[in-house]
């Protein structure tokens, strides 16, 4: 099918590694994401009003230029399907930015907020990192594409966890329409005190163990990290005598944001969107090698899939494989991540057992693989499953061609 939609190439730097090599090597050899207290000490995160002092898994190095960063993402991603930067220069070519992108930390201007004077400010340097150019999405935007000089300016989208795994669905569906033959999809995933404050509000952020489908249920542990992904339709991937690799379709739903939090309507639209998946990709249950769900750690939402996850498999349970314990949750980018991760299990006719630790949930602990090493298989599709705060559930098969390698 030459409107298909092929993994062609991907980037990544994590918290947990600094390459897609990496991050296959670390989950070979076991390794879990180094990670550290967000701030120096707990008087510290009471002066920001919080009273859990939560761990994060953050970069080796702060990233300076984030304009830079992200260029050095694509141009990897690009790098690896084997195109050139003047790849991304056309009308048949679509760029996408997800996350947050340029933010100030609320800990620069806090001490501002009940009062301030010309003194202060002049006296406090963090404060002057309160101007709209550190800030501005529309720069970030602006950057990519004079830096690849695209026809289109990249949109930037805020999905919260879903956000890449959302604009990979709207590349895969552009490209299936005929008129896109590459689609490039970049997160930008960095923490600010500001996302610690909201994790610790809505009880999220884990504690020493994270596990997801934990039956204690401990939380996240919010990773920063950058990604990318290109997508490439069928017919181009032949006319530079490329194979057909791994294919991706999709499905979307929203539900209303305000019923995120509803359990069963979750689980329920969730098993209804995984079921359209495999339908809409023409394959059973037991055709998949493995399904990778959201799971990072979150009571409500881990309660949710593991039901749906509980009710979906067939007669032999399918392997689900939950990574974010072990490498941490990046936030808006896990879409891309899991999707890098489940190429290389389809490629590689292997699985990459996270490693984690126990109780898990009752309900799914048969099907949740764990510490068990590297698992050869025979299979030559996978399901990836994402969930937003926003309402957005989705489900994306990867499917295997015959002269994938």
């Amino acid at each position: 099918m030459d409107n298909a939609a092929i993994i062609s190439g991907y980037s990544a730097c994590l918290a947990f590694a600094q390459s897609s090599d990496a991050l296959t090597d670390g989950l070979k050899e076991g390794r879990c994401v180094r990670k550290a207290r967000w701030f120096s000490s707990d008087d510290a995160a009471r002066q920001c009003g919080l009273s859990n002092n939560g761990f994060v898994a953050r970069l080796p190095e702060p990233v300076k230029d984030i304009g830079q960063w992200v260029s050095d993402l694509i141009l990897t991603a690009l790098a690896h399907a084997g195109l050139e930067k003047h790849s991304l220069t056309g009308e048949n070519v679509r760029v996408y930015l997800t996350g947050l992108g340029p933010r100030v930390d609320v800990s620069d201007y806090l001490a501002f907020y009940d009062h301030n004077d010309i003194e202060d400010v002049t006296l406090t340097r963090s404060v002057q990192n309160l101007h709209v150019a550190n800030m501005s999405q529309d720069k970030l935007a602006h950057h990519v594409a004079t830096t690849f000089d695209l026809k289109h300016l990249p949109p930037n989208l805020h999905c919260t966890s879903n956000s890449s795994l959302a604009a990979v669905h709207l590349g895969i569906q552009a490209i299936e329409s005929g008129h896109i033959d590459v689609v490039m999809v970049v997160n930008c995933s960095l923490i600010t005190t500001q996302d610690i404050s909201f994790l610790t509000s809505q009880g999220m952020l884990g504690g020493d163990t994270v596990q997801p489908f934990g039956a204690s249920g401990q939380g996240v542990l919010f990773a920063e990290g950058g990604c990318a992904m290109l997508l490439e339709s069928a017919r181009h991937r032949h006319a530079r005598q490329m194979p057909d690799g791994v294919r991706l379709t999709s499905v979307y739903t929203q539900t209303s944001a305000g019923r995120s939090n509803d359990g069963a309507q979750l689980s329920a639209n969730l098993l209804k969107v995984m079921n359209k998946a495999l339908e809409q990709a023409d394959i059973l249950c037991g055709d998949l090698a493995a399904i990778i769900p959201h799971g990072n750690g979150a009571e409500a939402s881990d309660k949710a899939e593991a039901l749906a996850l509980a009710s979906f498999h067939g007669e032999s349970p399918v392997p689900v494989l939950a990574y974010k314990g072990q490498i941490g949750y990046t936030p808006t980018g896990s879409g891309i991540v899991d999707l890098i991760i489940g190429h290389q299990a389809l490629c590689q006719k292997t699985l990459l057992s996270p490693a984690g630790t126990g109780p898990i949930r009752e309900n799914v602990a048969p099907c949740v693989v764990l510490n068990q090493g590297q698992i050869t298989h025979n299979k030559r599709h996978l399901l990836k499953v994402g969930l937003g705060v926003d309402g957005s559930v989705m489900g994306v098969v990867m499917s295997e061609s015959d002269t994938a390698s």
